[in-house]
């Protein structure tokens, strides 16, 4: 008997859960991975289950069903989040996250079926399959790292609260994610403003996104030194349904290796990015968005990522590569993007 036959199919109202618990641009890559699994499987119902910090942005994706929040850790944390996938009665558990406690979260869960790899445990029964999701993909022709068309929708409430934000921006519209979660993935402040003033003096709007406080003192750097009316900074302004809405009236995207970047690209927005080395296909599925182009730094500096070759990328290069891509894809830049949310709750 093949895999395939022994694994089974989903059938018409089987309960799935998908879990990915973070980081955002990892939540946005599964939640782009899920909608194509309920493309190929249509009616399984689907629940996403991830940290409560990304659920109202979760829960308003068309593909979705329902959503279910939980924690790896603490302990206690961990035991309800086991309690709750059992009152799931789900049938079929699929798991992106490779850690032991993830393994034993998706044994304990009782689930029937089970798909996922772990480094640590495999998923200790004979109905769950240690395999990873690119082999899983081609065992059911799912396609699920497919990436042609959005994947990430906004609400009509979340585009209609920061419109009146964004109108007064001039088009294009650029949205700039200036900050990275790890220092080393952060193009520096100076190098943003020789590459952002330009764009200011041919009229351009800019967005400035990000969160946190290092981020939020880095957005009022930019914001006094291109000191224009053009620029408008929601550094630690947005929560992640209304950064949804702001980035569908942008034209184009630029930024660092970082979870607003994903959701730009995913959105259907024309992004660019910068990076340290080249980004792992199997993590970011960037590459695979055709309005995506990738910038890496190392194809213009000698030294090793351990350097921290993005901090000392010039901004010339940018620049530079940034005119080509806008010159590329200003003509079809919201050619797309949806109009609305289709579906969102």
């Amino acid at each position: 008997m093949s895999l395939k036959e022994r694994v089974g199919f989903p059938k018409p109202g089987d309960r799935v859960l998908w879990i990915r618990f973070g980081a955002f641009g990892d939540i946005l890559q599964e939640l782009a991975n899920a909608r194509n699994f309920k493309i190929r499987f249509p009616e399984v119902h689907l629940t996403f289950l991830s940290r409560l910090h990304y659920a109202e942005l979760v829960r308003v994706q068309p593909y979705i069903d329902d959503i279910l929040t939980g924690y790896k850790r603490p302990i206690a944390e961990w035991r309800q989040t086991v309690q709750k996938i059992k009152a799931g009665r789900y049938k079929w558990l699929i798991s992106t996250q490779h850690g032991g406690t993830s393994s034993l979260l998706a044994l304990f869960s009782q689930v029937e079926r089970r798909i996922g790899s772990a480094l640590w445990y495999i998923f200790f029964s004979k109905l769950c399959y240690h395999i990873s999701l690119e082999r899983w993909d081609k065992l059911y022709d799912i396609n699920v790292f497919d990436r042609s068309v959005p994947s990430i929708f906004a609400t009509k409430e979340d585009r209609e609260s920061v419109l009146a934000h964004i109108a007064r921006l001039p088009e294009p519209r650029l949205f700039a994610a200036i900050g990275a979660g790890d220092p080393w993935k952060r193009w520096p402040t100076e190098r943003w403003i020789e590459c952002l003033r330009p764009l200011v003096n041919e009229g351009w709007g800019i967005v400035l996104n990000g969160h946190g406080p290092e981020e939020a003192a880095i957005g009022r750097q930019l914001e006094s030194a291109l000191a224009s009316d053009n620029v408008l900074n929601l550094v630690g302004a947005l929560d992640f349904g209304k950064m949804s809405g702001v980035v569908r009236y942008c034209t184009l995207a630029l930024g660092n290796d970082t979870g607003p970047i994903h959701l730009a690209a995913l959105s259907g927005v024309p992004t660019m990015g910068l990076f340290n080395h080249s980004a792992p296909d199997a993590a970011m599925n960037l590459p695979n968005v055709p309005w995506f182009r990738e910038l890496r730094a190392d194809d213009h500096i000698r030294e090793k990522k351990s350097a921290a070759p993005l901090k000392n990328l010039p901004a010339e290069p940018v620049i530079k590569a940034f005119g080509a891509f806008a010159e590329e894809f200003l003509p079809k830049a919201f050619a797309w993007r949806e109009t609305g949310a289709v579906g969102a709750r």
